[in-house]
């Protein structure tokens, strides 16, 4: 395998090179080179990784306020396909955190799509990211190649950087999800091998609870669209209901054998701060 460098974008020619990846990830240009250029020089971050001379992947993060604090706010972060499962994306974020610390900086903030299992696991499990905020429709109808249509639902993660909890994650310390924790959604396989909600229950009271969600949502949207629509709206109804209420997405269960392939988010209600 080629070797990867971890560093900030240099240059104009460099941040260029990060524009046809956002083409071909999500279908449409978000930043172009020349505001990339301008966010690294005043404070952001364009973070790449770079393969035999070429970026194979970026991060892109400009100073924002959130929670009364001021934060790096990572508005995209994209690796080039052939590239993907080699952990580029969790090594970027591991230099990015090292660069905010040494700016004095102690959280980096971004949104993801709460129905990707994928980033799920990334930003709350591996990372130790927490999540008090769901945003409907965040960004509005947009052309994005992975949305297929649907409103960008997104939830709001906070990775509080300097913190125990982050520290332990980041050294594979997870604590044990209890599996038997009641559900807020139950469901069942269609004739199609997708879940869909059989129940969703929105009065719960326990102080940990867990949301399943879809372990292959892209290919849920690819095979079964209307279904995705509807994951899309019950989930919405369901962050809103129990964030609202004091809880608090803390963990994430990724798909693994032993839950047939299931996944689930772990809520619990605690203080914020």
């Amino acid at each position: 395998m080629p070797r990867a460098e971890i560093r900030l974008l240099k240059n104009l020619e460099e941040y260029r090179q990060c524009e046809p990846i956002q083409r071909r990830v999500w279908g449409t240009l978000g930043v172009g080179s020349e505001v990339m250029a301008v966010t690294q020089k005043y404070g952001g971050a364009v973070v790449g990784t770079i393969v035999e001379g070429r970026v194979a992947g970026f991060i892109y993060a400009f100073l924002a306020h959130f929670h009364g604090r001021l934060v790096h706010w990572s508005h995209m972060m994209a690796v080039e396909a052939r590239f993907r499962d080699r952990g580029f994306g969790f090594r970027m974020k591991l230099f990015h955190r090292k660069l905010a610390l040494e700016r004095g900086l102690k959280s980096i903030c971004w949104t993801y799509d709460p129905l990707q299992s994928r980033n799920a696991r990334l930003n709350i499990s591996r990372l130790g990211a927490v999540v008090d905020q769901y945003v409907p429709d965040c960004y509005g109808h947009f052309p994005s190649l992975l949305e297929k249509g649907l409103p960008s639902d997104r939830l709001v993660v906070n990775w509080r950087i300097a913190t125990a909890r982050v520290r332990a994650r980041l050294q594979g310390e997870s604590p044990p999800v209890d599996a038997s924790l009641p559900r807020v959604n139950e469901t069942r396989l269609t004739a199609r091998g997708f879940p869909e909600n059989r129940v969703i229950r929105l009065d719960l009271t326990h102080p940990g609870l867990l949301v399943e969600i879809p372990a292959h949502t892209g290919d849920m949207r690819s095979r079964a669209l209307p279904l995705a629509r509807r994951w899309r709206l019950e989930t919405r109804r369901i962050f809103e209901r129990y964030l609202s209420a004091g809880f608090r997405v803390e963990d994430f269960l990724p798909p693994q054998p032993a839950s047939e392939d299931r996944c689930f988010y772990l809520l619990r209600r605690s203080p914020r701060g």
